[in-house]
């Protein structure tokens, strides 16, 4: 795999993280989350499924490079209670 993008950094990236919809799915994905993006003002945003089982969480920010974006999938991708990530 290269390093090569399309993606011209910095830029304004939204990381999303869906799995199921309890009390403290939205703060794991913050906590999962912050580490990479230090620094940085991030935007969080939820949407539940329409019965209300999965939670959609967002995070917006500034991605200032290609590995601080596989840094943030990687932790997302490493939590068992995420189930997919856009």
């Amino acid at each position: 795999m290269t390093d090569e993008t399309l993606i011209e950094f910095p830029s304004d990236i939204a990381v999303k993280a869906m799995g199921l919809h309890t009390d403290d799915f939205e703060q794991l994905i913050s906590d999962l989350v912050a580490p990479h993006i230090v620094d940085q003002q991030a935007t969080v945003t939820t949407l539940p499924s329409k019965g209300g089982k999965y939670l959609s969480v967002s995070v917006r920010f500034t991605a200032t490079s290609l590995e601080q974006l596989h840094a943030v999938y990687g932790a997302l991708k490493d939590e068992a209670r995420v189930l997919y990530t856009l």
